[in-house]
């Protein structure tokens, strides 16, 4: 089965997905990425259906160093590491110039047969839910399967003295310099807003570095935006139903029988939170319920002022968003508009939008810090 990757089109189907579905059915399995990040590290494994096939499977991941896998990358591989002892991870480290490790694909062994993914995108927030890529996932019956796991064992042996263990001292020295030549392109490919710091020490002044890990959760002028009010839930939580329509052409229609989207959000300090995986909320053919986790501020049930949730779509099933709570930034701009907002049946503000808008509308919302500025004129 040949797919598409692209994040303006609504139905595509992502290559994280594919990898999931794909691991399911899975006694072990191996993989391959020329580049891996931390992000992709957990989009691939802090997911339920990875952490099933865990339970009894085996993952033997090889990293490639050329570029990109960081510090940062090693740390997510160690703490999955501990997590699934089932899980292993090596680096590849080689001494050939004018070469690069490219390869990009896993393979799972089934009962009878397996799969193979393969194709562009690399183990990294961008290959696997952002950028456009093209893939295949091949069927094998139990002949190619033995031919697909034969192949592996050979290359793994003759590329044994290139296979580094994650602590090594010349994968934490490579895994460093991938880290300072990325953040050297910061002062020449970033945005800062002058947020100031958030708690933790993590500032929100920082400059974003639009082609780094931290670009893969930005959005653009066009990028489709949902604004909902929200209503108290069980526990502390938030709550919305959208229309199922709605819920379907904004988030993205599930592609297969992965009916998860992945959330990212955006603390009022202008910080990221978690990569949290959220079930497509699909209740009914009519209605859309979206629960969002619970936080320090309790809604009542006759509260006037109600939070508000903003979403992004950045690809297919895929959001960053941001609740706005009285006294947040930009709670009260969004407040003034309401007397004008559109509204649902249940009369609460429900409306689609973009990134410029947005802007236009909320300037002091946080969100805001991962819309990327307008590219100037080419010379």
């Amino acid at each position: 089965m040949f797919d598409i990757q692209d994040p303006r089109y609504p139905n595509s189907r992502l290559l994280n997905e594919a990898l999931l579905e794909a691991c399911q059915p899975a006694i072990y399995g191996a993989g391959t990425y020329a580049f891996v990040s931390a992000d992709g590290v957990r989009l691939l494994m802090d997911n339920p259906i990875f952490e099933q096939f865990m339970e009894d499977g085996t993952y033997h991941l090889i990293a490639g160093l050329d570029d990109i896998t960081n510090l940062r990358t090693l740390a997510a591989l160690k703490e999955y590491g501990d997590q699934f002892p089932q899980m292993r991870a090596e680096a590849f480290l080689h001494p050939t110039t004018g070469s690069t490790f490219h390869p990009k694909y896993s393979w799972f062994r089934y009962p009878r047969g397996g799969v193979l993914v393969l194709g562009s995108g690399n183990l990294t927030a961008k290959g696997l839910r952002r950028n456009t890529e093209a893939f295949v996932v091949q069927k094998l019956d139990e002949m190619e399967m033995q031919r697909v796991e034969q192949k592996w064992i050979d290359w793994l042996h003759y590329s044994r003295p290139y296979l580094k263990a994650l602590n090594s001292p010349e994968v934490i020295a490579k895994a460093g310099e991938n880290g300072r030549r990325a953040e050297e392109k910061t002062s020449a490919n970033s945005f800062a807003d002058g947020h100031q710091s958030a708690p933790g020490g993590l500032s929100a002044s920082t400059p974003v570095n639009w082609d780094s890990e931290q670009g893969a959760w930005s959005f653009d002028s066009d990028s489709p935006v949902l604004v909902a009010e929200c209503q108290p839930g069980a526990n502390g939580t938030y709550q919305l139903n959208v229309d199922a329509a709605l819920a379907k052409a904004f988030f993205g229609t599930a592609t297969g029988p992965l009916e998860y989207m992945v959330w990212r959000e955006v603390t009022d300090a202008g910080t990221l939170g978690d990569i949290r995986w959220q079930p497509d909320g699909m209740t009914s053919h009519k209605i859309c319920q979206i629960e969002l986790p619970p936080c320090r501020y309790r809604i009542k049930a006759a509260e006037k002022e109600l939070p508000f949730a903003v979403f992004v779509r950045l690809a297919p099933r895929t959001l960053l968003y941001a609740v706005l709570l009285p006294g947040n930034r930009g709670y009260k701009q969004l407040l003034r508009q309401s007397n004008r907002a559109p509204r649902d049946e249940a009369g609460r503000i429900l409306y689609t939008s973009n990134g410029g808008q947005l802007k236009e509308q909320l300037n002091a919302l946080a969100l805001l810090r991962y819309l990327r500025p307008p590219e100037g004129p080419c010379n």
